[in-house]
């Protein structure tokens, strides 16, 4: 720790792989808060990894530090940004809402790096936190496209053909990225017909976060592709 809180610290990964070993074994987290907090953009981004790659066993424990790691979302650094919103994801509670509205905000940042780790958190949200987050947005941003969202989607965000088609449609590209987000969403059947809907996009990011979806794993292990249901009805017929 003080090593990581000296103000000549520029980054040690060993040290920080290392840190993160006690926090595993017991290591109270709230010592994550002056890491966080630190005027050291080397020592903040050690804090972010730290919270980022915490276990699932662990990312709710952080809540004690949800202030501090809120406080990384408007950081200079974009894999600050990234981690934050990767942290959030995992140690917020219904007490949250205004910091989960701060993380939506972030669906407009200036780097696509961020605005689809955006979208991930969207994807893998619960439905509590997606609309906490798109309700707080709005509030927080009245006169953005966000009070769209939480008009047009409302508390049971049900993604149906005309909504997702409406979405992805949709003038504003804050709005079509939170259609294409939505659009993969995991749910025991991942409906492809959203996902061609979000290919055909001529937005570069409504795209991007489509093609995401089959390289990386964003369904949970239950769910199976609306193509593998229909290639075993026809096979059965």
């Amino acid at each position: 720790m003080s090593k990581l809180l000296a103000p000549g610290f520029e980054g040690d990964s060993e040290l920080t792989f290392a840190l993160q070993s006690e926090f595993h074994k017991g290591f109270p987290l709230e010592n994550l808060r002056p890491l966080l907090t630190s005027d050291n953009l080397h020592t903040q981004a050690a804090a972010a990894y730290l919270v980022a790659e915490a276990n699932s066993k662990m990312s709710y424990k952080m809540n004690c530090v949800v202030a501090e790691i809120a406080g990384l979302l408007d950081s200079k650094i974009v894999r600050i940004r990234f981690d934050a919103i990767e942290a959030l994801l995992g140690c917020t509670t219904p007490d949250d809402g205004a910091i989960l509205g701060r993380v939506m905000l972030k669906l407009d940042d200036e780097v696509f790096g961020v605005r689809s780790k955006v979208a991930e958190f969207i994807r893998f949200a619960e439905r509590w936190q997606l609309r906490l987050a798109v309700e707080n947005a709005a509030a927080l941003c009245p006169d953005s496209a966000f009070p769209i969202l939480a008009k047009a989607h409302g508390q049971y965000l049900n993604a149906t053909t005309k909504t997702v088609r409406w979405l992805l449609d949709h003038p504003n590209p804050l709005v079509r990225r939170f259609g294409a987000a939505v659009a993969v969403r995991p749910r025991s059947v991942v409906d492809e017909q959203f996902l061609a809907m979000a290919e055909a996009s001529h937005d570069a990011d409504v795209r991007e976060f489509a093609a995401a979806s089959y390289r990386i794993q964003l369904t949970p292990i239950y769910a199976v592709w609306s193509s593998t249901l229909s290639r075993k009805r026809a096979s059965s017929a």
